[in-house]
């Protein structure tokens, strides 16, 4: 297991700093929003979902059980975990069997759950603006979304959102934080220890767990 661990190299940490950025985009309180090409539907989505998060998790008097399961619950409605957790696992996705495929999304989940919510303790200042929106032309049903959040210090920070259409809803597919994708840059690392495994789904699950536990 200590083997296991010690592949996750620092120069790969890169995908720990981008999706600290997500969270604290998708919890930003101050929020302003841009006239879309699609009207109020995916604009709108993300604007309701900072808000409904900000709300929810910042109550007072908040248990940490409570807490945990509202974060759980933002999670499995704003981002498609399972397209995403498909994408990373890229060609070993394919290979692996549904009870590996199972688990693997779990551990991803937890991961991303137990990593963090810490960090809405640290929130404060932020100001979340939301841009353009525009479908993408080869499959109307993905849009970018455009966006900017802007610190009490320092520049703002460019992000691009990459948003689904389900029916009359939306779910987050990728976040693109200056240039960089979140989803391409957690492949890059997950194929990397995987090569390393064999391609063993199963031991790149219980790195995922091993590390959900220690944080």
């Amino acid at each position: 297991m200590r083997r296991l661990l010690r592949i996750w190299p620092e120069r790969r940490r890169r995908a720990t700093a981008l999706l600290t950025v997500l969270m604290l985009l998708m919890c930003a309180p101050g929020l302003a929003r841009a006239a879309t090409p699609d009207g109020e539907g995916a604009a709108g989505f993300l604007t309701e979902l900072t808000g409904r998060a900000m709300a929810q998790l910042s109550e007072p008097g908040l248990t940490d059980a409570e807490q945990k399961l509202r974060f759980r619950r933002l999670l499995g409605e704003a981002f498609d975990l399972p397209a995403i957790g498909r994408f990373v696992l890229g060609r070993y996705w394919r290979r692996a069997d549904a009870n590996q495929r199972s688990d693997f999304l779990d551990a991803f989940e937890d991961m991303m759950l137990h990593r963090f919510l810490p960090l809405f303790s640290h929130l404060s200042g932020e100001r979340f603006d939301i841009g353009p929106s525009r479908p993408y032309k080869n499959n109307p049903d993905f849009v970018n979304v455009e966006s900017k959040l802007r610190r009490e210090t320092g520049e703002p920070i460019r992000v691009n959102w990459r948003v689904r259409k389900y029916g009359e809803g939306y779910k987050i597919v990728d976040i693109i934080a200056e240039g960089v994708s979140i989803a391409v840059t957690l492949r890059s690392e997950y194929v990397s220890v995987l090569k390393r495994n064999g391609g063993d789904v199963d031991a790149l699950t219980l790195v995922l767990r091993e590390k959900a536990k220690g944080l």
